[in-house]
């Protein structure tokens, strides 16, 4: 009896990429990525319409040893919940990664994808292009140049930059972003996320923004933020993280 086996056609990340209905939704996948890495931080950049500026988004998560990358992040449509269970390592938090294609959500606004990581004292870095996906049939044969140098031991997190930005699709626009965020980690005590340089807070919620300090016996000086809103929708879990 002869053995046969799938073939896996490259222009399956292309299909991957265009499940994301935007680009604010798919750069969120990353965002995704950095929560599931049990990060504390994570910046995005976003570059202005038509320029020739790259999205970055840079976590202070576990990062990824060589292992991690050959057996999970280079697994297509792996469950993590499945290999991890269904709370991260660290922090205990909910995974959010189910599917395994969010590796490919940058592709949707790009045509190169650089990843950096750097954990227990090695930095790994590799890229993926759609010029490169585009000349291989099978994704299981492209090429790809995994480089590893020595880092300071401290050093963890993973930064990805996405260059070459189709121009014929909608940037992605930082205070839809923000909003998009805003549902998912809106009331996250311990996930601070920077979008362009600035955080992520009560003033990005649609409405009337207010601030008012008030000197109370006993206890002193207090500030209070707030946001008078009428949008729908609310915002996830239940404490409120700004104040």
């Amino acid at each position: 009896m002869k053995k046969i086996a799938f073939q896996v056609d490259t222009r399956l990340a292309k299909l991957l990429s265009e499940n994301y209905r935007s680009s604010e939704k798919a750069i969120k996948e990353l965002v995704d990525n950095a929560w599931d890495a049990d990060s504390e931080s994570v910046s995005v950049l976003l570059p202005k319409p038509m320029t020739d500026a790259p999205i970055v988004v840079h976590d202070n998560g576990a990062g990824m040893t060589e292992q991690e990358i050959l057996r999970e992040y280079l697994c297509i449509a792996s469950d993590r919940r499945k290999r991890r269970g269904e709370s991260t390592p660290s922090k205990k938090r909910k995974v959010k990664g189910k599917k395994g294609i969010g590796k490919f959500s940058g592709l949707l606004s790009a045509n190169v994808l650089n990843l950096e990581t750097w954990a227990r004292g090695k930095k790994c870095q590799f890229s993926i292009s759609t010029a490169a996906l585009d000349s291989s049939e099978d994704i299981e044969k492209l090429p790809i140049d995994l480089e590893i140098t020595d880092c300071d031991e401290r050093l963890h997190g993973t930064r990805i930059s996405l260059s070459s930005l189709h121009q014929n699709l909608t940037f992605p626009n930082p205070d839809k972003f923000r909003q998009l965020l805003l549902q998912e980690y809106g009331r996250e005590v311990d996930f601070e996320i920077i979008v362009n340089e600035k955080t992520l807070g009560v003033d990005d919620i649609q409405g009337t923004y207010t601030t008012h300090e008030e000197n109370i016996p006993n206890v002193g000086n207090v500030k209070l933020d707030f946001t008078i809103s009428s949008q729908k929708g609310s915002l996830r879990n239940r404490e409120f993280q700004f104040v």
